[in-house]
Parts: C-alpha cells; structure tokens; sequence
C-alpha cells in the first residue's frame, strides 16, 4: 500500500514564481521602493493564483520585504506602500482562515465517509443477506449446474468491489485537499487499516472465482473439443455457448491473469467453431447446388399441373399436390428450396380455395335470403290468420280461407315449435267454423234433418263395408308374400285381390259422394 509521505509529497504544488528567482531579481534592484514593490507583486501573485494559494511563500516574501519599510523612504511612497503591505496582509489571513474552514469541512466528510465504510464492513454478513441474488442475463449451460456458486462468491465480491472503490475514492478526495500533513497521515492510516481488511478477503474471492471459472472453461473444452474437431454439440450452439461464457467472463471479477488464459482458451476453440463453420457453408452450398437441380424437375411437375388446375375440383388438386409433396419428400431439398415450392403449391391451391370459398358464401347468403323469405312468409301467414279471424265471413268462405291457409302452412319449411304457435292461432278459425256449421244444423228442416241422419247412417255402414274390404285385401295379400303356394292357388289369390281393390275404389267413391252431401247440407 502507499505511504503516508508518499501522499504528503503530491501535495506539494510548483512555484510560480520561485523563492531562489526572486531573492536574485530582488538584490539586483537599486532602491528599497522597487524592492517593496517586487516583493508586493509576488505576494498578490502568491494569493491570487489558480489552484492552492502558495502561503509558505507569502510569509517567506512578507518577511524578506518588511525590513526594507525601515530604510530612507519618501513618506507618501512609504505610505502608499505600506497600505498594499497590511491590505496583502489581511487578504492572507483571511484567505487563509476560509481555506482552514474548507478543509475542516472536508476532513468532517472525509471522516464520515470513512466511518462509513468501516460501519458497512462490520456489517458486512448482514450487507451480504440484503443484497439477493445477482441476475445473470445469460447463464451459459456449462455453467448452469454451479450458478449457486457464482453467485454466492460474486454477490460478496459485488459489496467488495464497491466498498474498494469508495476506499480509492477516499484516497483521492485525501490527497487533493488541503489539510495539515498529520491529518492527513491519521486518514491514510484508516485507510489503509480499512484496506487491510477489505483487498486480502477480495484477492481469495477473486481466486477463488477464477479458479471455478477457470476449471469449468477447460471442462468445456475437453469435452467439446478434440483436436481440430466440435463433438457433442452443433458448431452453432457451441458459438453460442462461448459468447455465453465470454460475456460471464466480463461479467465475473476475475484477476487479470485468470481473464486472460480463459479468453484466450476460448478464442481458440472460437477460431475452431470458425472453420467448422467455414466447412459447413462450403458443403451447404453444395447440397444447395444439388437441391438446385431437384427443384428444377418438382418445378416441371408444378407448371404441368398449373395447366390442368383449371379445370378440377378442390379435392382433385389436392391429390394431384399431394403426390407433388410426396415426390419432395423423397429427394433431398435445402430448406429455401422447400420453402419455396411449399409456396407456389400454395399459390396453386390459393384460387381453389378462393373459389370454394366464394361459393359457400354465396350458399350462406342464399340460405340467408331463403330463411328471409320464410320468416316473411310466416309473419304474412300470421296476420292473414288474424285477418280471416276478425273479417267475419260465411261457412263456405271461410272454410275455403281455412284450407288455403293449411295447405300454405303444409308448404311452409319451418321448425316444429313454430307450425305448433301457428296452428294454436288457427283453432279461433276452426272453431268459427264449427260454430257455423252447428249454427246451419239448427237452421235444417225436419226432413233435411232426416236425410242428414240417414246420410250419416248410410257413411257410418259403407266406411265398416270399406275396413272389411281393406282387411280382406290384407289377408290376401300376406297370403301371396307367403311360401308354398303352387301357380294355380297364387293366380286364383291375384285374381281375389284384384277384385277387392276394385270394391275398394268403389266404396272409397261412395264414401267421398257421402261425405260431399253432408257437408253441403251442413
């Protein structure tokens, strides 16, 4: 560490104008006025010049020049002399007295500063627990499994690191200020008592890092590299992972000669990766070049495809693209290249797709347009119902609106709920009707009231004749679906079943003209 004296004597700042020069240029002046004179000149300029006032030499002057006021002057000289003498005087003096109170202040700093330092460093286990652990922004995998290490070691040499620069400071502020050599000494001496205990303990934690840092860069080493060859990584990861380890490097407080063996084991094993890399590029441009040549012949097939595109479905160039996708998997294509033709098959698809797109919106809008018209459909519906409810027509009439209504509802593509709402509206038209034709029942004449009964008797016997007929249809017809029947037997079935259809009919007739006349007289 560096002395006390060595301090004291930077302190010391060049004369301006030199004792020695002035003492000669003063004995060569004739009268003791031009003396004075001199030596006034050169106490103003010991006072008044940049930087730390020069008071050894002000004294020194004032002394020389003070016996010279006793010699054989002219009074108003003398007078006029002796003023700029005390004013000079003064000027010192209180020059002085402002210096004094600055460097009191500044030794009142430098002692709290001091004590500062020596508070943080008895404090130092409870510093190390607040301070948390460092945020390494790219740990390098050779390094992630001791990053607790590094930590702990660089967290403390963090606080050492800080805790030496205030001490450098410190150092500094010292040196520059002004202040009485024994003041000085007593600061120097902390100091260095505060050094004592700070640069030993950084030094082992300082080699204690390097010797981890240093051991964990010639693991990397021998593990991937072997002579001129990178094993166990790709050369790219292994460029990553020593950039990695150079930024830690920087990152880590290691001493000068641990920086300087690990960074150059890392630039050789960088010019390493540089010629693998090297020979890398050199073989993918040859794979490129042969690429090159494959791309031309899938390039063909694309273009011969293009001209029948036009023409097919969807579905169709899918297949036509996927037999061109497996003939790209079956060579040996660069990366740019498949890239490239994954584009222009895309290309290809692109108006396909647009036009199947196009055409399932256009089928959206259509189904849009058709659920429009429905729903418009229906509200018509709705308010005719209400309208045919309120207007008041006769039976016939409105059993006619009452038809077209339900065959319209019939025709109607809607939900089931919504055929159900609509039919509860028409119950107010059905059940007008009824009204009506028991209204026109009452209205009969007795014998239109007999003919009416008689109907019914006459519709009631003929539908009983006509489920007769239905179920001997039946039974013949079960008889012909059966097995083991011969022709003769079969043809004579046939023959009966044809018969029974034709009753069928007829009595399907009677029952029509029945129910006609029914409702007419209703």
């Amino acid at each position: 560490m560096t002395s006390p004296a060595d301090f004291s004597s930077e302190t010391e700042v060049s004369q301006p104008l030199p004792l020695q020069e002035f003492s000669e240029k003063l004995n060569l002046l004739p009268t003791p006025e031009e003396k004075i004179a001199h030596g006034l000149v050169f106490m103003r300029n010991a006072i008044s010049q940049e930087g730390s006032p020069h008071f050894r030499e002000f004294w020194e002057v004032r002394r020389l020049v003070l016996p010279f006021f006793r010699e054989n002057l002219n009074s108003a000289i003398r007078s006029k002399l002796w003023g700029e003498y005390v004013e000079l005087t003064v000027e010192a003096r209180r020059l002085k007295e402002i210096l004094e109170e600055q460097s009191s202040f500044a030794m009142e700093q430098i002692d709290l500063a001091i004590g500062s330092i020596e508070t943080d460093l008895a404090q130092l286990e409870t510093l190390l627990a607040q301070a948390g652990d460092i945020a390494f922004t790219d740990i390098p995998q050779t390094l992630e499994q001791k990053i607790g290490v590094y930590n702990k070691i660089q967290r403390e040499l963090n606080l050492l690191n800080t805790l030496a620069s205030r001490l450098a400071g410190l150092r500094k502020e010292i040196i520059k200020t002004d202040m009485r050599i024994r003041f000085k000494t007593k600061f120097f001496k902390r100091l260095s008592e505060l050094g004592d205990r700070i640069f030993p303990k950084r030094k082992e934690l300082m080699d204690a890092v390097g010797n981890e840092f240093e051991k964990d860069i010639d693991l990397f080493v021998s593990r991937h590299f072997q002579g001129e060859e990178a094993v166990g990584a790709p050369y790219y990861a292994l460029r990553g992972e020593i950039k990695a380890l150079q930024g830690m490097a920087k990152f880590l407080t290691l001493s000068s000669g641990v920086f300087n063996r690990t960074r150059l084991k890392l630039s050789e094993c960088w010019d390493k990766i540089k010629v693998l890399e090297k020979e890398h590029k050199k073989e993918v441009t040859q794979k490129k070049q042969a690429s090159s040549e494959q791309r031309l012949l899938i390039d063909a097939k694309i273009d011969e495809l293009k001209t029948r595109s036009e023409g097919m479905g969807l579905q169709e160039l899918d297949k036509e693209l996927e037999q061109i996708s497996r003939s790209m998997r079956e060579v040996s294509l660069h990366r740019d290249d498949v890239f490239a033709l994954r584009d222009t098959l895309a290309a290809l698809r692109a108006p396909h797709v647009d036009a199947q797109e196009k055409r399932a919106r256009e089928q959206e809008e259509a189904e849009k347009e058709k659920h429009r018209l429905r729903r418009e459909r229906v509200v018509a519906l709705k308010e005719r119902i209400g309208q045919v409810s309120k207007a008041g027509m006769e039976l016939e009439p409105l059993n006619e609106a009452y038809l077209a209504i339900v065959t319209e509802l019939d025709a109607l593509e809607i939900s089931k709920l919504e055929k159900q709402q609509i039919e509860r509206q028409l119950r107010s038209i059905k059940d007008a009707i009824a009204e009506k034709k028991e209204q026109n029942l009452f209205n009969l004449s007795d014998d239109d009231k007999q003919m009416l009964e008689n109907l019914r008797t006459v519709l009631q016997q003929k539908k009983e004749r006509r489920q007769e007929i239905k179920d001997q249809l039946e039974s013949y017809r079960k008889t012909l679906g059966g097995s083991g029947l011969d022709f003769e037997r079969a043809m004579q079935l046939q023959e009966l079943a044809s018969q029974e259809k034709e009753r069928l009919e007829k009595a399907n007739l009677g029952i029509q003209e029945i129910e006609k006349k029914i409702a007419e007289m209703t």
